[in-house]
């Protein structure tokens, strides 16, 4: 029925109220959690007591009638501590600099007085005043160590989970969050705070690093304005990776490069940025990383801006041969292989080498010792060894034969020219004193071994296939006897452990992955008497090489180790786990080369890849892995 108009708009009457209401209704289906006091007062602090919080007095001192007094300023949890903190720190590094600058400029008298202050545990304001450092009072470091912990750990809560998400979430420290191989490397998270305020990234570490070299991050460089972190990365590159390769000279370079001047012969924006890349694989910045989620891409930002800049020479002349070119092209080479990207690497190792000739650093000719060196030709002799050592090296190592003529220069003729060397970042350990670097040293005998490694090529090299057992057994032995006779001229492991120079380790290391390789490329070629012999050379080999990284690892740990140790842990891993249940002392062998491939592998795809074959060797194999090595090797449930 159709109401009328009238009708529409009849009032009816109010209905009569409900029973009221049980429940009150629900708005919302959130669990409310209670309040978390983090502030006790200092009586419920000296009892060791719950504390029903502010405001005065807590429910514990007006029962128990006792004074009730809140400071805020000792609660560790606050941003008020955090900003105390943070300014303690800076005090801290403020002494630490006064105090440098004070021993570099101090006289004799000036400097006895000041360690003495130290030697008598003075207080830290007293030191601070006799070097004129910051007049404040200086919280105790352990006390400092955990407030900054405490409270950096839990404003972070506030703002989000550091790794992944809920109460599962692995901590950063966890060491299984690092990727095992290239194809886990979409699921690592490396140790970092994204989400955390400024002052995340403090620590008493970075605080105090001050790197060993000062230069400027433009002309040469625009990935980075931050002169501190081209300074950061070329100390680090010189700390650990220079000594075992010496591509350039570390004096001449690094006053060009100081000189910012884009005309230099020396240093060239290409030649920087490609030497970034490298150094960037030691660094702990966030700020090296192109991917955060990605601990393979550490200076892929600058080795992309190299590559950028070496198409960009290709494009000008096909052949661009300049000094700072083939020493770019070298670091480029040693990046490549390094990610694991063999072919690529040995192709432009071959652009250097041809460059290389192209420039006249490879002839028959000898030069005379008493010749008057300039420095373009110091230069050039360092780089053309480097290239020598480098190829003899790879050659063998990739089984791709390519002999090379030694270069036109002796090596002699670079002299005994020596720097200082410390470890940097000197972390925790600010006790290591300066030594000298022994870089004419490690250079001489790095390519004396260079040297047996290109003879070995000619007898192992294709037109060489049909030679008899005997005598390719008798040429092997031959290469062996100088290389041991290197050995014995070298300092010994026991006397290494006394002096660990890391390069001098090194040098000892590469000469024992020389032998392996040596025998290795002889595998199935020689007769059953000669094989059960290279395998005794060979896990001989392995087994000093472990003492020698066991001997880094207690004078420098894990977290800085030279690129160059790759290859040899690599060879050394191969020859031990093939033997690995043949003795304890294998197993040793095995673990210590274990860590060192764990953590190399974090950084290097070349390493994670044979890190991965090792695993799966195992289990293929079945073999019976002691609970330690397990616990280096498996973070993925593998059991042995």
């Amino acid at each position: 029925m159709k109401l009328s108009h009238h009708q529409n708009h009849k009032q009816f009457p109010a209905l009569a109220p409900g029973p009221p209401r049980m429940f009150a209704p629900q708005t919302s289906t959130a669990v409310t959690k209670p309040k978390k006091n983090s502030t006790a007062c200092l009586a419920c602090k000296a009892a060791k007591r719950k504390c029903s919080g502010p405001e005065a007095p807590c429910k514990a001192c007006h029962a128990a009638g006792t004074e009730c007094y809140f400071d805020p300023s000792r609660d560790l949890r606050r941003k008020v501590a955090v900003k105390r903190t943070i300014q303690e720190l800076t005090n801290h590094k403020e002494l630490l600099t006064s105090l440098l600058k004070t021993l570099q400029k101090a006289d004799e008298a000036e400097l006895e007085k000041i360690l003495n202050l130290i030697r008598k545990e003075s207080s830290l304001e007293e030191i601070a005043e006799s070097v004129g450092g910051p007049a404040t009072t200086f919280a105790d470091p352990q006390e400092l160590s955990t407030a900054s912990s405490l409270a950096i750990s839990d404003y972070g809560d506030q703002n989000g989970d550091i790794s992944g998400s809920g109460p599962q979430a692995r901590r950063t420290s966890d060491t299984s969050i690092i990727a095992s191989s290239p194809e886990d490397a979409q699921f690592m998270k490396i140790p970092q705070l994204p989400v955390i305020g400024p002052y995340a990234r403090v620590s008493l570490e970075n605080l105090c690093d001050i790197p060993l070299f000062e230069v400027p991050a433009r002309p040469w460089t625009h990935i980075t304005d931050s002169d501190f972190l081209v300074s950061h990365l070329v100390s680090l590159y010189f700390t650990w990776d220079h000594p075992g390769s010496q591509f350039l000279d570390q004096r001449i370079f690094l006053a060009h490069m100081k000189d910012a001047d884009l005309k230099s012969e020396f240093c060239t924006p290409l030649l920087v940025n490609s030497l970034l890349a490298m150094a960037s694989t030691h660094s702990d910045s966030l700020d090296v990383l192109s991917n955060s989620n990605n601990a393979y891409s550490r200076g892929q930002l600058f080795f992309e801006e190299a590559q950028r800049l070496w198409e960009t020479e290709l494009e000008i002349d096909l052949s661009p041969i300049s000094l700072p070119n083939i020493q770019a092209l070298l670091l480029m080479c040693c990046l490549f292989k390094l990610q694991g990207r063999v072919k690529k690497s040995w192709m432009i190792l071959g652009q250097a080498v041809l460059m290389a000739q192209g420039a006249g650093l490879f002839d028959t000719t000898k030069m005379s010792q008493d010749t008057i060196v300039s420095e373009m030709e110091h230069v050039r002799t360092i780089t053309a060894w480097g290239i020598f050592n480098l190829r003899s090296q790879l050659s063998v190592e990739l089984k791709m034969i390519a002999p090379l003529e030694y270069p036109i220069s002796d090596i002699k003729i670079c002299g005994n020219d020596d720097v200082d060397w410390t470890p940097y970042p000197r972390s925790n350990k600010i006790t290591y004193s300066k030594q000298p670097a022994r870089l004419p040293e490690i250079r001489q005998g790095l390519v004396d071994i260079a040297k047996i490694l290109s003879d070995v090529q000619k007898f192992i090299g294709p037109g060489n296939r049909a030679v008899g057992s005997d005598d390719l057994w008798k040429e092997a032995e031959s290469s062996f006897d100088r290389l041991n006779t290197w050995l014995q001229r070298w300092p010994t492991v026991s006397e290494m452990q006394n002096d660990p120079v890391p390069q001098v380790l090194l040098a000892r290391i590469k000469c024992l992955e020389a032998i392996m390789l040596l025998f290795e490329v002889l595998d199935g070629s020689t007769q059953p008497q000669f094989a059960q012999q290279a395998r005794f050379y060979q896990t001989k080999s392995a087994h000093e090489m472990a003492q020698c990284l066991q001997i880094h690892r207690r004078s420098y740990d894990l977290k800085h180790i030279p690129s160059q140790m790759v290859s040899a842990t690599q060879i050394g891993l191969r020859v031990t786990i093939r033997h690995l249940e043949e003795s304890d002392e294998s197993r040793q062998a095995f673990a210590e080369l274990c860590r060192f491939g764990m953590s190399l592998g974090s950084k290097y795809q070349e390493i994670a890849n044979v890190i991965r074959e090792i695993r799966t060797e195992a289990m293929q194999q079945n073999l019976h892995l002691p609970h330690g090595i397990v616990a280096i090797l498996d973070d993925k449930g593998y059991e042995s």
